[in-house]
């Protein structure tokens, strides 16, 4: 008898436990799920660009790949490829456009708790290695570049300013001077006129001397 009760008893709560499960599956089904939140993006014509940013890097706007608007603030998203870490703890990154084309290198200087996103994973700037895909958001306004979009002023990474390159002084060309060598005789310039002229005045002083030597001589009547 009592092992009949206990059959019983254990029949009864396998069938609530079995009903309890149905029960909770079914209303996991019948409950809408949750949709993740989607960030709004926008155009990357509509980025109000930094003058300082237009200044430095003319090529920004094209490099733009895409706008992202957290809490009313765009950033727009480049695509960098890591080129090296340098001495003074700047980093180099080749910014590419969304074809793939290289556009030009940036100098960025993070902090040294400063970590950037890759491959979902957060890693320090100085354990990248060179040719690393990097992704950076620059904020509207702003001269700065951040390691995700909506990052807190803390986490933005500063930009090193390029350096203006001097330019060497144009030289103008002289020409040099030619010299040309003198000649050893003088060039024939006279012609024959001044001969006949010199002899016809000669004849006519010749003629006025036998003229006035007739005179002297004739006796007088």
């Amino acid at each position: 008898m009592n092992t009949r009760l206990n059959v019983l008893a254990m029949t009864s709560a396998a069938l609530l436990l079995g009903l309890a499960w149905t029960g909770s599956s079914l209303a996991q089904q019948a409950a809408p799920a949750m949709p993740a939140p989607e960030l709004d993006r926008v155009s990357c014509t509509e980025v109000d660009w930094h003058q300082n940013m237009m200044r430095d890097y003319p090529w920004v706007a094209n490099g733009c790949h895409e706008a992202i608007v957290v809490d009313g603030k765009k950033w727009a998203r480049f695509e960098a490829v890591f080129q090296q870490t340098n001495r003074d703890g700047t980093i180099t990154s080749n910014f590419k456009s969304d074809r793939g084309r290289s556009l030009g290198d940036v100098k960025l200087r993070p902090g040294p708790d400063q970590r950037v996103l890759l491959d979902g994973r957060a890693t320090r700037f100085s354990d990248l290695r060179r040719g690393q895909v990097l992704n950076f958001y620059a904020p509207e306004g702003m001269y700065a570049f951040a390691t995700e979009p909506g990052a807190p002023p803390a986490e933005v990474v500063q930009i090193v300013e390029p350096q203006p390159t001097a330019q060497a002084p144009v030289q103008m060309a002289q020409a040099q001077p030619t010299t040309s060598p003198r000649p050893t005789t003088l060039p024939a310039t006279a012609g024959p006129l001044p001969i006949i002229a010199l002899g016809g005045l000669l004849s006519l002083l010749g003629g006025i001397t036998l003229t006035m030597c007739r005179r002297f001589k004739t006796p007088s009547a």
